[in-house]
């Protein structure tokens, strides 16, 4: 596992600085004083910013609490050595210290789980003073991660203060060296503690935001752009038309009343039913079925699946995307792009399979590539970092990607069949990626609605545009597939006559 370190090294005190900075009683305590002062094996190197399991995590909660035992006490004896007075403000920021090891010393004569309830105690004592530091992490082991980090990083603060104080030799400016330690605390709290806020106050707003927009379509049915709440705003030149509802139910229900998606939900759903009759009358009827071998109808039945997993997650997105529940409108987002990603990776599967229909090293090669892409596709989608907003091009990058994978055979059958053959196997493809490709920048432009603002808001608005383009893709392709089988079997003829036999 690869960490970054930070190392911190107190060196061992010449004997001649305790004489001369002041004469103290030779007493138990300042011998301990004395023996403090010397190298001790917990100034080595320490190891931060690491991600353990669990039971690793408690095992380092156990010993870093007794380090910090050890470092607190050296911190202690050298403070009352070395400073006449003792200032208040100093003591805040060495409160959370002496806190949490107080805190954890009652359950260190436990020889069972003491690792976890020590944890525990440490989050609970911390959470007390700094809660917005802990608020964003879930579970106990990633609470003390930070905990440790935390307090880690007030111990090597004041022990740096403490070396360098003594290697300039002026130990009455420790005061000062506490105090603008503590100074720097307070204030990264405060920093902290300001943006916190702002987070709340923007929470606060945007659940207020929600609320008034179910209060205005609970009265008006069906509400204006500029009441929706921000993550609901998609495409402002669609100024009317609006669902939004706090009922599932609601959400199915709505779908048979006029609204702005009206167009969206049911050219997707009753695209679902023409599909479905293509899968199970048409294709049955076609020559090629009749001549295709169990592998061929598979790879044909997941074009099928897949069109008709896109036709359905795109008709539960705009269905439920009225839904005033953030995390559910954006999962049932994610479902559409789950959808979008086998579809296209589907598609290239059957150019794939027919193109190297008689050389299975290559066509193997070629769909485990674009299947794996595929479900890269499903997953990422759920995971939060893929949608994060500095993330898009890598976003991007994965759809261009995958669907370049279509195009990379074209290298080796251009070598192995000359350019000619591969435009003439390709050309039934056009129309669909035309298509495709027409829609899409249609979406993209958010024309025509952007020419006429209002006016497309119900019907012939950019993505009902796209939604008839994706279907009519899927025809298209369709056609293609069969006219890319009909080529296969007529190669096979000849190339690979024992597929037939």
């Amino acid at each position: 596992m690869a960490c970054s370190s930070q190392s911190m090294t107190i060196e061992s005190y010449p004997e001649e600085a305790a004489s001369t900075s002041f004469a103290p009683t030779p007493t138990e305590e300042t011998t301990l004083l004395r023996d403090r002062r010397r190298r001790h094996s917990f100034h080595t190197a320490r190891k931060l910013s690491c991600d353990y399991d669990a039971d690793a995590v408690f095992l380092r909660v156990e010993l870093f609490l007794a380090e910090l035992e050890r470092r607190m006490h050296w911190i202690e004896e050298y403070r009352k050595a070395h400073m006449v007075q003792i200032d208040s403000s100093m003591r805040r920021g060495y409160a959370t210290l002496e806190a949490v090891r107080d805190s954890c010393s009652f359950a260190s004569g436990e020889l069972m789980g003491s690792g976890k309830k020590r944890a525990k105690i440490l989050v609970e004592t911390l959470e007390d003073r700094y809660n917005d530091a802990m608020a964003t992490k879930e579970t106990l082991e990633q609470k003390a991660q930070v905990g440790i980090r935390l307090m880690e990083s007030f111990l090597v603060e004041m022990e740096s203060r403490a070396h360098a104080v003594r290697d300039r030799g002026i130990y009455g400016a420790l005061d000062d060296g506490w105090k603008a330690m503590d100074s720097k605390l307070v204030h990264a709290r405060e920093v902290v503690d300001e943006g916190m806020e702002r987070a709340r106050r923007a929470k606060d707003a945007l659940r207020d935001s929600i609320d008034n927009a179910v209060i205005l379509a609970q009265e008006n049915r069906l509400i204006t752009y500029a009441d929706l709440p921000h993550p609901w705003r998609v495409n402002p030149h669609i100024q009317k038309g609006y669902r939004f509802t706090s009922s599932k139910v609601e959400c199915f229900t709505s779908m048979f009343t006029f609204s702005n998606e009206l167009v969206n939900i049911w050219s997707h759903l009753i695209g679902l039913f023409i599909v479905l009759s293509v899968a199970f009358y048409f294709y049955p009827l076609h020559t090629n079925f009749h001549l295709s071998t169990k592998a061929d109808i598979l790879v044909a039945a997941v074009f099928f699946f897949a069109a008709c997993k896109c036709l359905v997650c795109s008709t539960l997105w705009h269905t439920m995307n009225s839904i005033s529940n953030q995390g559910l409108m954006e999962r049932f987002a994610c479902v559409d792009y789950t959808g979008i990603s086998f579809l296209v990776a589907a598609s290239i599967v059957t150019t794939e399979y027919t193109a190297f229909y008689c050389e299975p090293v290559s066509r193997w090669t070629y769909i485990l590539l674009t299947m794996s892409l595929g479900i890269g596709g499903v997953i990422l989608p759920w995971h939060p970092t893929f949608n994060r907003h500095d993330l898009a091009w890598a976003r991007v990058a994965f759809y261009v990607t995958l669907a370049l994978t279509g195009f990379a055979p074209l290298a080796q059958l251009s070598y192995t069949r000359g350019f000619e053959w591969c435009l003439y196997f390709y050309a039934p493809i056009v129309k669909s990626v035309l298509v495709y490709f027409a829609g899409a920048c249609i979406y993209a432009s958010q024309i025509p609605e952007r020419w006429s603002p209002g006016l497309f808001d119900y019907v012939g608005g950019s993505h009902n545009i796209w939604h008839f383009a994706v279907l009519g893709g899927i025809l298209f392709h369709y056609c293609a597939m069969q006219d890319f089988f009909a080529v296969a079997f007529q190669r096979a003829a000849g190339e690979c006559p024992h597929l037939f036999a």
